[in-house]
């Protein structure tokens, strides 16, 4: 459901970064990258002004001078070079996969992209090639309109009710771990450590055992599975709140079962996704409105309570195993 324009551009590059940084001064710093190589002056973005552009409302197009040159071959020839010295390195570390795998997700779901174009993005979508993935997605970015229209709202509300009662679009499962999944994923190596009796399990390694391999392989499925739903429901909402609700309601249900002693962390963990499996969250809108919550999504949910903080671990020090 999202669309590739700038708000969703800048919105994804904002998240990557290191340090806070607010969208006026973003921003700016996007401009630059056609008003440089072509000595163009731009004017300080305001606060106001970024607030439109962010949040697509009227107004809310990026400068006019900017996007006319957008697609100027001085600017296409340097753009990738411009992300390189500007942006990317402050970018969190490892995020180059997660923001392939995002923007990806973008371009192949915006229906509005011609086939070519399609094509052409998504041929430069990898790690080898980053810096020219993210300049030339944006400069494109720049050509589409960012505006919602009322026409466009009120088509996006009619598509948005037909959304709910399709098929929750899947996700596909990235092939190695990417940033966002180090804390689940890091979770579920103590489980494995524990259950083989040694000190720590890389799970580069995972390959020797076939047994946690798809272990590993069922939990990243969940995990991609709730990631789905997440996005639709951003998709649908505009933000994460029921999203959250339904972690708060796994939470809640799971919680008690979590605390218990067990044999080891993949009794814990088991014993914590078969009853995710039971549960009704009924208090978020996304169980009354759709029919995306499943077992996987349920069980996916668990892994989100990890990468959040509120399940710590799996494993304990008085586990009957360590013992």
């Amino acid at each position: 459901m999202l669309e590739l324009v700038f708000a969703t551009v800048e919105a994804e590059i904002k998240n990557a970064f290191v340090e806070d940084i607010n969208d006026p001064d973003l921003i700016e710093l996007l401009y630059r990258g056609v008003a440089e190589p072509l000595k163009i002056s731009i004017v300080k973005v305001q606060r106001g002004t970024a607030s439109k552009i962010v949040n697509r409302q009227p107004g809310g197009n990026p400068l006019k001078v900017i996007r006319g040159n957008s697609q100027n071959p001085v600017v296409k020839a340097s753009i990738g070079n411009f992300f390189r010295q500007n942006i990317i390195h402050r970018f969190m570390a490892d995020m180059e996969e997660e923001i392939i795998f995002h923007l990806r997700g973008v371009i192949k779901g915006d229906t509005n992209i011609s086939d070519s174009k399609r094509s052409e993005l998504l041929a430069l979508g990898k790690k080898e090639t980053f810096a020219e993935f993210l300049g030339y997605v944006y400069l494109y970015s720049l050509t589409r309109n960012n505006v919602l229209t009322p026409e466009a709202k009120e088509r996006l509300n009619t598509e948005l009710e037909e959304y709910k009662r399709h098929p929750l679009e899947e996700i596909e499962v990235p092939e190695t771990i990417i940033h966002e999944e180090r804390a689940y994923t890091e979770a579920l190596a103590e489980c494995y450590s524990q259950a083989e009796h040694i000190a720590s399990f890389s799970l580069d390694n995972i390959g020797a055992f076939p047994e946690y391999e798809e272990h590993l392989s069922d939990q990243r499925r969940y995990y991609f599975a709730a990631e789905a739903v997440r996005r639709g429901t951003r998709d649908i909402y505009k933000k994460d709140d029921q999203f959250n609700v339904l972690k708060e309601e796994t939470f809640e249900a799971v919680k008690e079962i979590w605390k218990r002693r067990a044999y080891n962390g993949l009794e814990r963990l088991s014993n914590v996704l078969i009853r995710a499996e039971e549960i009704r969250p009924d208090r978020c809108w996304l169980c009354r409105d759709t029919d995306w919550i499943g077992m996987a999504q349920k069980k996916g949910i668990c892994h989100f309570l990890v990468n959040d903080g509120k399940i710590t671990g799996w494993t304990r020090s008085n586990d009957e195993q360590a013992v």
